[in-house]
């Protein structure tokens, strides 16, 4: 019982800095690198509005440096944060929640 206490604080104490060390290495990714990750961006028209389409897909997206908007029908907006090492991408949401992308 007392390794399973002692481990608990110990990945209490040490998990928060290593997955500070990784999203320390990230850096804001560019148009291109969100465009080259994200299938299917080929496929997209613009609009007047400043959002591309997907044929037949009511949501709009604008990809800009470090950020992906979706347009929904209802016409409100939600964006994420796009950071990149290189390898990985990682969405920020407007909480600060970091995931894959």
């Amino acid at each position: 019982m007392r390794i399973m206490t002692a481990l608990a604080g110990f990945l209490s104490v040490m998990l928060p800095g290593m997955a500070l060390a990784e999203t320390g290495k990230m850096r804001t990714a560019s148009e291109a690198e969100i465009r080259q990750h994200l299938p299917g961006t080929s496929e997209l028209k613009e609009s007047s509005n400043g959002y591309e389409y997907r044929k037949g897909n009511a949501n709009g997206y604008k990809i800009t440096n470090g950020q992906v908007c979706v347009r929904f029908p209802n016409k409100s907006t939600d964006c994420v944060s796009v950071k990149t090492d290189g390898e990985k991408f990682q969405m920020i949401d407007k909480k600060g929640g970091r995931t894959r992308f």
